[in-house]
């Protein structure tokens, strides 16, 4: 068999069947302490990877960083891809977009609107964005499994972070999102094009509807909130992939 090559970004010719993708690097510190015989096995450019395995099942597991926003996370996308990942599952944050919804509460979006450009070297903007039903089901069941809050809906994936408007949001809160990050739409048009089984889970760190953005490490008692919600949404999503 022809060995494949090295990819050029995550240093690496082969991953894991099964995939964890996370913006954050320190998130993929954090995940791998869920699992069992962890161990970094590239890191190059901010893009750190860990190969472990599952603590209940011990099925084989790498969690690979993105970085921030779609463009970074196309390449990661596509050298995972080459590398062998078939199923991958984001573990990342967003900020709400509807009242009511808290710090610590966790998001399971099945779509997402492609407020971002680089999904388009896929597909028309037409085209629409959306999970895998038999991961974003599996998301679920696992979350309704452990009991903790969460909200299906559409995530809005934006190319802006600082946007000058501060109201721009409303547009995409009034159709009906309930959440906002930088990268699921790319995820979930790459996982349809490429015929991969795809999902997000995100943690919510503030809302911008009740007037708060990025407070999960700010304020104490928000950042008790956040850190368990993100427990809870890291354990939801070692138990659907390692049953998956």
């Amino acid at each position: 068999m022809e060995e494949k090559p090295i990819q050029s970004h995550i240093r690496l010719s082969e991953v894991n069947k099964k995939c964890f993708l996370c913006g954050n690097p320190d998130r993929v510190v954090k995940i791998a302490n869920y699992l069992t015989d962890a161990e970094k096995v590239a890191e190059n450019r901010g893009l750190i990877t860990y190969n472990g395995y599952t603590p209940d099942k011990q099925v084989p597991v790498s969690i690979i960083t993105t970085g921030m926003g779609c463009p970074s996370t196309g390449i990661v996308l596509e050298e995972v891809y080459q590398a062998g990942g078939k199923i991958l599952i984001r573990i990342g944050s967003c900020g709400a977009l509807q009242s009511g919804i808290k710090v610590g509460d966790v998001i399971i979006p099945y779509a997402a609107i492609r407020d971002e450009r680089t999904s388009l070297s896929l597909a028309p903007i037409e085209f629409p964005a959306a999970a895998s039903p038999e991961i974003f089901l599996a998301l679920c069941k696992s979350a309704d499994s452990q009991g903790f809050t969460y909200y299906p809906g559409i995530v809005w994936t934006s190319d802006v972070f600082y946007n000058p408007d501060p109201n721009y949001y409303k547009i995409w809160a009034n159709a009906g999102a309930n959440s906002v990050e930088m990268e699921s739409s790319l995820l979930f048009t790459f996982g349809t094009v490429k015929r991969l089984k795809v999902g997000t889970i995100l943690v919510v760190d503030g809302n911008l509807a009740d007037g708060s953005q990025n407070i999960g490490d700010r304020v104490k008692e928000n950042k008790i909130l956040f850190d368990n919600g993100t427990d809870s949404m890291i354990k939801c999503a070692i138990h659907t992939i390692e049953n998956f």
